[in-house]
């Protein structure tokens, strides 16, 4: 079995797509023997070992996704095609299996109104193509029973038995790179030398983070600690700047920007609290990744999110600002809770392996080229 994966999410450096699309293309090629996984993606873009490139020039990912990707796969055809951010072009060769994932109906009024955080372009464009490209798969994979409730919302007409869930995965770190060692390394690196409280993502709206901070603002007097957050530049954003500033709060504040994916276990365990308070998400990706690497969890119980942490993370009202803020002060103040939800978080984490994921996928895609 020959398999293509459209890949020109390999151009975008950081990010839940980019990370689900890394473990696939770096654990399909044992599953389907040498030379059998093919990525098309942009020139320049990361090449992984016993993956085969194959190079799709376009002067914008509407040109690429229409034009360029279809002549692509007609010159060099698999059996079958992954898509793992959806979007499926018409002009693929007849007869050709598909399969698609899906993150979340952003671009939707489904689960939230969240709309606002992209560009009327980006919705547009989605909105009208997004339902036809789901219509094409062959089969369709949710990462959240969440998205596939959401999906069957906007796509009423797809057959629910063309919907698959597979949630997405973590594995547990190395022991050295949580080690005491190493997260006194990197706090070093980055100038971390305060007691923090840690948040991954964007600053984007849905991402809820105005209440964040002035959740954490109530009680910001009564603890030392830094909130600590990655956050590279995102749409809309200068909401929650504005909000740290009025606090007056700046100085205790960390935008960290884009880190290397080998810092990340290490903030993690260095944490005190793993802050994620978002209105809407997919799956929720960080909860587990914070599990994974020993740090206690406070986190929205919105949407996919209760399904990701499953009783592993103290849960609570993203709307609520009091209730974040107690939430933070109790696993802050509780060294038994907080141990506890550490020892709860590594178990769910180890429960939702990268490989159980790929293979997920790998297993439906050679069903689809048995057929």
């Amino acid at each position: 079995m020959r398999i293509g994966i459209s890949a020109r999410g390999l151009s975008v450096p950081v990010g839940g797509t980019r990370r689900v699309l890394d473990q696939i293309l770096h654990r399909f090629p044992a599953m389907a023997g040498p030379g059998n996984v093919i990525a098309y993606q942009l020139p320049d873009s990361t090449v992984i070992p016993g993956v085969t490139p194959v190079w799709v020039r376009a002067p914008h990912p509407v040109w690429w996704e229409w034009l360029s990707l279809p002549r692509a796969i007609r010159a060099h055809p698999p059996d079958v095609l992954l898509a793992p951010k959806t979007l499926l072009p018409p002009g693929l060769p007849a007869g050709l299996k598909t399969l698609s994932l899906v993150y979340d109906l952003l671009y939707f009024r489904v689960g939230g109104t969240y709309v606002h955080e992209y560009q009327w372009p980006d919705i547009i464009y989605n909105r009208i193509f997004y339902r036809a490209s789901c219509r094409r798969a062959t089969l369709i994979v949710c990462v959240s029973e969440h998205t596939r409730n959401d999906l069957l919302a906007v796509c009423p007409d797809l057959s629910p038995r063309k919907i698959h869930v597979l949630p997405l995965g973590v594995d547990l770190p190395e022991t050295e790179a949580v080690s005491s060692e190493r997260v006194a390394d990197i706090r070093a690196r980055h100038g971390l030398t305060k007691p923090y409280i840690f948040y991954a993502g964007s600053l984007s709206p849905r991402k809820n983070m105005v209440r964040g901070v002035r959740a954490w603002a109530r009680i910001a007097d009564r603890f030392p600690h830094d909130l600590v957050v990655t956050a590279g530049k995102s749409w809309r954003d200068r909401a929650v700047e504005r909000e740290v500033d009025r606090f007056g709060l700046r100085d205790r504040f960390r935008r960290l920007g884009v880190v290397p994916e080998t810092d990340m276990p290490a903030l993690y365990a260095g944490a005190d609290v793993f802050f994620f308070p978002s209105l809407y998400e997919g799956f929720g990706l960080p909860v587990l990744e914070a599990m994974a690497c020993g740090c206690p969890v406070v986190a929205s119980n919105a949407t996919s999110i209760p399904e990701a942490a499953g009783k592993a993370a103290l849960l609570v009202d993203p709307l609520d600002e009091r209730a974040l803020a107690d939430a933070l002060h109790r696993m802050i103040t509780d060294n038994t809770m907080a141990d506890e939800y550490r020892r709860a978080g590594r178990e769910r984490a180890a429960q939702h392996p990268w490989d159980r994921t790929v293979r997920g996928l790998f297993e439906l895609m050679e069903g689809m080229a048995k057929e």
